[in-house]
């Protein structure tokens, strides 16, 4: 997602839940690549278990060009190949590092030239593991969002570690070992995004428990990369996301979440309840703060948040990884403006495009949240 657009596009009708969808032969295209766009993809995953970083190359620059010409934004996740699982006879897994030379050599030869946004590792058994890796990025680490899968009994037995550390969780179903329901309770209480990973074929009842249940910020849908129609496959899914969504009781939800959450709330995480639950009839929340809107998007309300960039406040990097955080969080709108030099402004401009995409209309109310001396502030507006 580092190149920046002239002219945003909030996909209309869109999902909730986010959409991870693979880069493979069949959708490396720029035209197969622009309509994943249109059917929903928020994050392009590229498989470093195979292919060649030309082959990778060229696929990026292609998905960039898609990005420029439909002016929607999309995330970019290495996933990385990680370390082949040896066990010995007695069916226990050799104590194996966190990074290959591979690994290495893929991020800093490919993904960090290409400024990525998240990196996914399949091989994270305790929080020194992302210590590890924030070392081996230095001055990169916090561009970078770190994605842990969590699929081994020695990584459930710290789960509480891991957590701290990571900056989003993903979770495969049915993996041996895993109290799925400890880990998500704790990515809730810390604002961690949570990436559900379904298969394509039969995956209807894992999709719609996920969703049904609001566990999940994101799903990354893993199936044939030989599809020879990944736009209609992404956009029946994303359709069945959407009406699944239309079919919840956020009233019921967002109680089940109010009980669930630790006490005392730090104050963000305080405000961001606010924001989500006291204001009733506001059609949308607005926020220029990552963490804030990560904190809402866990309060799971039933309008959109929008997360506010501006490009004048951030390298082209930084504001890239800000966003990000809005594209893997579910619920979560980010919008990236130009030339805004004060916190009112950005504001401003979130309500601008709130109103231009149909998400409010003058006279109705919209909820800000923002940060003024150092503590949050929740305050409604009226929309002009």
């Amino acid at each position: 997602m580092e190149c920046m657009i002239d002219e945003q596009t909030i996909k209309k009708g869109a999902a909730k839940t986010k959409m991870v969808w693979t880069l493979g032969p069949a959708s490396s295209s720029v035209e197969m690549i622009e309509k994943l766009l249109e059917a929903g993809m928020n994050i392009a995953r590229f498989d470093f278990s195979e292919g060649s970083h030309a082959q990778h190359q060229e696929t990026l620059t292609n998905l960039r060009t898609a990005i420029r010409n439909t002016g929607i934004l999309c995330a970019v996740m290495l996933d990385l190949k990680g370390p082949e699982m040896i066990r010995t006879g007695e069916g226990e897994t050799v104590n194996l590092p966190i990074l290959t030379q591979k690994d290495k050599d893929d991020i800093f030869q490919w993904g960090i030239p290409n400024k990525i946004n998240i990196i996914a590792l399949s091989s994270v058994r305790k929080g020194s593991d992302l210590d590890l890796v924030r070392e081996f990025l230095r001055r990169y680490a916090k561009n970078i969002m770190l994605l842990s899968k969590i699929d081994n009994e020695e990584a459930a037995g710290n789960v509480d570690e891991i957590m701290e550390k990571t900056d989003a969780v993903l979770l495969a179903r049915g993996s041996p070992g895993v109290e799925q329901q400890k880990m998500i309770e704790k990515a809730h209480a810390l604002g961690k995004p949570i990436v559900t990973a379904i298969q394509i074929l039969g995956c209807q009842d894992d999709l719609t428990n996920a969703v049904l249940d609001c566990t999940t910020d994101c799903v990354m849908l893993l199936g044939d990369e030989e599809e020879a129609h990944p736009d209609i496959v992404l956009d029946r899914i994303s359709s069945l996301c959407k009406e699944l969504e239309s079919s919840i009781d956020y009233k019921a939800v967002q109680q089940k979440i109010r009980k669930a959450l630790p006490r005392p709330l730090l104050p963000m995480a305080r405000k961001a309840a606010i924001a989500s639950w006291k204001y009733t009839k506001a059609k949308a929340i607005i926020t220029t703060s990552k963490g804030a809107a990560k904190l809402v998007a866990k309060c799971r309300p039933s309008v959109p948040v929008l997360l506010v960039v501006s490009r004048s406040m951030f390298s082209e990097y930084s504001s890239s990884h800000v966003a990000s955080y809005g594209l893997v969080s579910r619920g979560v709108i980010p919008l990236v403006g130009a030339g805004y030099k004060s916190i009112g402004d950005m504001v401003s401009f979130g309500v601008q495009v709130a109103k231009k995409e149909g998400i409010c209309s003058a006279g109705d109310s919209v909820v800000a949240l923002r940060i003024l001396d150092g503590f949050p502030a929740v305050y409604s507006l009226l929309v002009q």
